[in-house]
């Protein structure tokens, strides 16, 4: 068997390789659903060396456990939980899997970033069997759309259950989160002066509040961005700038740095099959559930960037936004 291989570390350095099973023939190398706070992706295996902002369910579909080397230690198991920004290495060729990934904004994003939890922990059996179950499902194809949403979602409850709660996130970080979302591509300054904030200040406060620097924060919109282009037959320059980033350059770095393999490999033509049964109206999606904790928006409030930016009928212009303000390169 050959593998196709990325030859770039995680930082989109050349060196260190990424190896990815490949799919048997005829069919795609992933599968992906987009959940609009979650991305459920599934494969027939890897290695590769990543670091990104979303905390990952990592579940594997055959009967063998997976392995997930950080911190000088390897951690073994069917269902493997990550926290955000571990540096880590799955090692699982041949080994087919699906992983979950949680954006910042999913409603117990915080409760499993706890401080003092280990960066990789295997789950109990009790725990893990809800994430196999759906994980084995999704990656047969017998499980899809709006059923496979609500499954992922109530498995992902229970595993946060055991967690402590987190301190209410502070208003000004909230509305600085809404205000990122509009407009990724704002100054950090202009945003924070009518909370009389600093933005040194601002993004200490951010990152205490969210347990995610700012700028990583940023960071996630775009490639929340680019992920809702899988599928959509546009040229990678095409979706580097329609998600808001400086170029094409900047958006394979900080996307291989994310996902272990430059942005071909998952958005070439027939490589990833998007789920796309039943997908909800992301805009009103993404209100109801952003503004339940917060008091109904002003009559101004501006379309939230990402979802002008899932628009499937051309290109979407960029929202202004450039990498040299808050979501300056990491």
């Amino acid at each position: 068997m050959s593998p196709f291989e990325a030859g770039h570390d995680a930082s989109g350095r050349s060196g260190a390789r990424s190896v990815w099973t490949p799919a048997a023939d005829g069919a795609p190398q992933a599968r992906v659903r987009l959940m609009g706070d979650a991305i459920v992706f599934a494969c027939p295996g890897m290695q590769n060396i990543t670091v990104r902002h979303a905390a990952t369910v990592l579940c594997a579909t055959g009967s063998q456990p997976l392995h997930v080397r950080c911190d000088g230690q390897t951690i073994a198991g069917q269902v493997l939980l990550i926290r955000p920004m571990a540096h880590k290495t799955i090692h699982a060729i041949d080994q087919p899997l699906v992983l979950i990934d949680l954006e910042p904004t999913h409603p117990q994003y915080r409760r499993l970033n706890a401080l003092g939890a280990p960066p990789v922990q295997a789950l109990d059996t009790g725990v893990a069997q809800p994430f196999l179950h759906m994980a084995r499902a999704f990656a047969a194809g017998r499980l899809q759309g709006r059923e496979l949403d609500s499954r992922a979602r109530q498995a992902i409850d229970a595993l946060a259950q055991p967690f402590p709660a987190p301190a209410p996130l502070d208003a000004r970080v909230r509305q600085l989160m809404c205000l990122l979302d509009e407009n990724p591509g704002a100054e950090l300054e202009q945003l924070v002066r009518p909370m009389d904030l600093s933005p040194h200040h601002a993004s200490r406060l951010f990152g205490q509040g969210l347990g995610l620097p700012l700028r990583r924060y940023v960071l996630s919109i775009k490639i929340r961005a680019a992920a809702s282009f899988m599928g959509s037959g546009l040229a990678l320059t095409q979706i580097a700038q329609a998600a808001g980033f400086v170029d094409s350059a900047h958006f394979s770095k900080v996307w291989t740095q994310c996902y272990g393999a430059s942005p071909s490999q998952f958005f070439g033509g027939g490589r990833t099959h998007i789920d796309m049964a039943d997908q909800p109206d992301w805009l009103l999606w993404y209100l109801a559930r952003r503004d339940s904790d917060l008091p109904p928006p002003s009559s101004g409030v501006q379309t939230p960037w990402i979802h002008r930016q899932r628009a499937r009928s051309g290109v979407p212009k960029a929202a202004g936004a450039t990498d040299t303000a808050a979501g300056s390169a990491p």
